[in-house]
């Protein structure tokens, strides 16, 4: 009985973790479109905490480190977005 409750605790976690990350994914959408780079970086990486291997919070980050003249940091993220999206 005690496994069935962890389960159930961590499907909710899990949902809630989904839904943390669609948030920090479109208020870092939101502040690149404003042109608050650092600010979208940091949602960017909210998003990447709460799903490592979330290809597009990768990608949204890459995109925002060229904006901020970070192109090795790019570079990588670009890279472990493709990974993570060849590895679905």
């Amino acid at each position: 009985m005690r496994k069935v409750r962890v389960m159930k605790i961590s499907v909710k976690q899990l949902h809630i973790n989904i839904i943390e990350k669609l948030f920090y994914n479109t208020e870092g959408v939101k502040n690149a479109d404003e042109g608050r780079f650092k600010e979208a970086a940091k949602c960017f990486t909210n998003a990447i905490e709460l799903e490592p291997q979330d290809s597009l919070s990768y990608f949204n980050r890459a995109t925002v480190k060229i904006d901020l003249g970070d192109i090795m940091g790019a570079r990588s993220d670009f890279a472990l977005s493709e990974s993570y999206q060849l590895s679905k």
